[in-house]
Formats: structure tokens, sequence, C-alpha cells
């Protein structure tokens, strides 16, 4: 006997057996065939049997959008055979048979490697349904809820009871998904759909015997791919023993949604890739300067993480406001809070210009140079940041003396442990050791106004700038006394009586 398959994109699919003589068709309640459309009409067409020559004739009943067979519009009558499909708007009618009392056989057993004459006949025999799922496919920005429409859609569209797509990387867990592994695997293997109309026919195998554990009665597995890639694996299973098996036109249909899916999934996932990218480099250009943070980003994206802690040279500077919470209690929160907020605004402009990496530390700033290799110089850029920081805060304290403050830069050269640490959420850059300690007690030497540096750091700019010795100190929690220096200006654009030599009445006591 003969059986039409009604397919929409909207809901399940419907098999109507045909009967002898006249079958209406349309979207009339009570149709022999009904057919669920906007465009169809309520009397569309209607489909005679002649049992006699087993012969099926269609014939449009002059409807408003008309009839299509093999993607023809009829005009009168046309003669229908096995396979052909119909179009009636949106829906999809597949003519096949079935046979009572004698098992089918089921020649479509097996699996089904991908081609792209498979893909192009696949996609051809479902231009149409295949419209509507791109269309709701290309809405969907997040990777969980394409995942989650495909096996929808598929579902739907297959009549399936069951209908999972899986990502590549959860292929070694197909054992806990229920679906027996053996059929997954050949379809992951082979890049190759696998579908099996009749699990009983495999009884005595093992895919039949592990199939029947799940009570699985037909079953349509298909790899998503991109070139040989496989990108996931959907896979649909049926139970219910008087549910029409998994066929060629559900393989087809599959295939050509498979295809979608991987379009979906690779767009889903540059996506993905590009927050992820914005994401990042947001993070870092809160403590980077552009260019810095240009480099990690791409260093980034080619190994898939930041720097960890490692040992490098690097120079540390410090900056940070004397006598702040005296400062902030004569001010006012709010006025001392705009004042901090500029001096944090200022002073990044500056070590950004000078390629330096930036941290907010309490009522100062730390700032790190020489922490990547694409700038030479590091003691010097951190010298020349000092100073215009120090005279950042001369010109801030013009005006409102009630403002005023003072601050200390201290700036030491040496050996740290250097990285970036934290989550895909949120990155800190952390650098520990002696020299950093150093550094930070420095800045309590150099106020007011001061910049002060240690041994490391004047040996490679003593021929840059004017400096002066202050002599040994012991800084607060480190045993060995280091030897420290003030910078006093740019050796080339100094007075011609400035020789930086001579005595300042100033005293540099211990922290």
């Amino acid at each position: 006997m003969w059986k039409l398959t009604v397919r929409t994109p909207e809901g399940e699919p419907h098999v109507y057996p045909i009967k002898t003589g006249v079958n209406t068709v349309g979207r009339m309640s009570g149709s022999d065939i009904y057919v669920e459309d906007i465009s169809a009409s309520r009397f569309h067409a209607e489909i005679f049997f002649d049992p006699i020559e087993d012969k099926l004739t269609i014939r449009d009943l002059n409807s408003v959008n008309g009839t299509f067979v093999n993607q023809q519009r009829i005009q009168d009558k046309m003669v229908l055979r096995i396979e052909d499909t119909i179009r009636i708007g949106q829906c999809m009618l597949t003519l096949s048979r079935f046979h009572t009392g004698v098992k089918p056989q089921l020649p479509f057993l097996g699996t089904h490697r991908f081609t792209r004459e498979l893909l192009l006949e696949s996609l051809d025999h479902h231009a149409v349904l295949l419209y509507e799922v791109a269309r709701e496919l290309n809405t969907i920005l997040d990777m969980e809820t394409a995942l989650s429409e495909v096996a929808s859609l598929m579902k739907r569209s297959m009549g399936a009871e069951r209908c999972e797509v899986i990502l590549a990387n959860y292929f070694t867990q197909l054992r806990e998904l229920g679906f027996p592994e053996s059929i997954a695997k050949l379809a992951i293997e082979q890049r190759s759909a696998v579908v099996i109309p009749d699990m009983a026919v495999l009884a005595d195998q093992e895919v039949g015997k592990s199939a029947m554990l799940y009570r699985i009665r037909s079953a349509l597995c298909v790899p998503v791919l991109s070139g040989e890639e496989v990108l996931a694996l959907i896979y649909m299973y049926k139970t219910d023993p008087s549910a029409p098996a998994f066929d060629q036109r559900d393989m087809q249909l599959a295939v050509a949604i498979s295809h979608q899916a991987a379009l979906t999934i690779q767009r889903t996932r540059l996506i993905a890739d590009l927050q992820d990218q914005y994401h990042m480099q947001h993070l870092l250009r809160r403590f980077l300067s552009p260019q810095e943070a240009d480099f990690l980003l791409k260093d980034y994206l080619e190994h898939g993480n930041l720097p960890e802690l490692k040992e490098q040279t690097v120079t540390v500077l410090f900056a940070d406001i004397e006598e702040s919470t005296s400062l902030a209690e004569r001010l006012g929160a709010q006025k001392f809070g705009k004042l901090l907020a500029r001096f944090y605004q200022e002073t990044s402009k500056i070590i950004f210009a000078h390629a330096g990496l930036i941290k907010l530390v309490g009522d100062g700033v730390m700032a790190v140079f020489g922490a990547t290799e694409i700038w030479q110089n590091a003691e010097e850029r951190a010298v020349v940041s000092g100073l215009e920081i120090i005279d950042l805060v001369k010109n801030m304290n013009t005006g409102d003396l009630e403002s005023g403050f003072v601050v200390g830069v201290g700036i030491n050269t040496g050996q740290v442990m250097a990285g970036y640490v934290g989550s895909q959420d949120r990155v800190e850059y952390a650098v520990l050791g002696d020299t950093v300690n150093v550094a930070y007690r420095l800045q309590e030497l150099a106020r007011p106004n001061r910049v002060v540096l240690g041994p490391n750091t004047v040996g490679v700019i003593a021929n840059r700038y004017l400096t002066r010795p202050i002599g040994e100190v012991t800084v607060r929690g480190r045993e060995k006394s280091i030897q420290v220096y003030e910078v006093l200006r740019d050796l080339l654009s100094a007075p011609e009586n400035e020789t930086g030599l001579e005595d300042r009445e100033e005293s540099y006591g211990q922290p």
C-alpha cells in the first residue's frame, strides 16, 4: 500500500495511508491528507489511487499558490511515483510504500558516507524546510542555545523520541549518554550517516544487543562535519514499535540539518572567540598600555593563555601619596575621591605613554617596565615617568592650597617573579620579590616630591641623568643596606650652574 508523509517546519511528520479512490489534500479540517500551512487552500489538491493499475495521480484544484511535484508546478494532472516529493507551501509530502503481513526489505540499512553528492542531494530535497531551519538558527549567538535548538528541530522534524547534539570534546562520554556507543563511533570514524530502520534485524549483532538495552527500535546517527573535522554528533532514536522507522528521507533531512548545524557551531565559536578577545583585551587594558595589551593579546590568541609567573628582570616604580588618611579627612570623601581619581588617571597616562604596566595600590600606583621584550630601556622609561609624575603633582598643587599633597617616587631594578594569575573572567598581573619591596620602601625616602633610585637602576641611567648619591640606607623589612640615589634632572637639559654634586639641605631619615 501507499503512504504519504507530511513534514512541516513547525511540527512532527504525519503519515497518511492512501485509500482507494479520491484522497483530498488541503487545509480544510477533515481532509484525507491535512496540510497545515497558510499557503495551502482549503481544497488544494486531490490524489486518486487506482488499485487495479496500482497507479496514483495528483491533480491541483486551482489552488492560489500551486502544487509542486519534484520542484515543478503541475498544471493539470500528474502520475506519481515512489519517492516523489510534493510541496504545498512549506509542507513537504513524500510518497512511499509500506507492506502489510510481509516484513519489508530495508535496503537503506547501514552507513552512508558524507560526500558532496549526498549533501547536495539532501539540500535539494529539503530546501524549503532548511530555509526555516536556517532562519531559526541564524538568530542564535551562543553555543548552548544553538545545540539545544538543533536537537529540538531534529526531534520535531523526524518525529524522534530523543535527539541529542554532542560536541566533539564529549565523545569520550558516549557510553553515559544513553545511545549505543558502537553506532556513534561508526558515524564518527567513517564520517558517515548511520541509519538503522529496524534494530530487530541486528538483534544477533553487538550493536543490536546494545540498542535493545535501551529499547531502541529505530536509530539515526549523523556527524556534523567541517571538511574532515567532526565538530559534533547528532543522534536520535525511536522506541515506539508503531512509529514509522527512519528512512532515506529522514537521513537526507538529517544530513541537510547537520550541514546547517556545522555552520551554526562555527559561527557561535567565532562569536565566542571574538567575545573572549574583547573581554581579554578589556581586562588587559585596565593595567597595560594599548601597545602592551595588543602584544599580549596576540600571544594569548596564539598560545591560549597569558604568560605565567616566571623569573625576569624588570624595573619597578612606586608613587604613593604621603599622609593620604589625614588628607582625606581634611578634604572630605567627595573631594578626596575626585583628587585621587585625577591622580590615578593622569599617572596612568604617563606610565602608558612610556610603555609601562600599571597597578593601583592603595593611594598610589605601581608600574612595571620591561615586562615584555617589545620595548627596550626600561630603566630610562621608568625614570622619565617618575619625573613626569613629580611635575604632575606640582601642577595639581597650584591653585587650591587645601588640596595640596606630596608624593614620593621609588624606582628599583632587579630579578622578580612576574606573570599573570587568575581565571578566564578575571586576570591580574603579579610581580613578587625583593626588588618590589625595595622600590616600595624607596618611595617613602623620596618624599617630598622626589625620585629615588636603587643601585641597579642608576647604573644604567647615570650618563643620561643628573643624580645625587644619598648613601647607604637600610629599608624596613630588609637586613642588608643598599646605596640609593636621587634623580635631579635630565643631563642634557640641566642648567649650566646645576652639577648635581652639591649637597642638599634635605635629610633622608630611615623609614
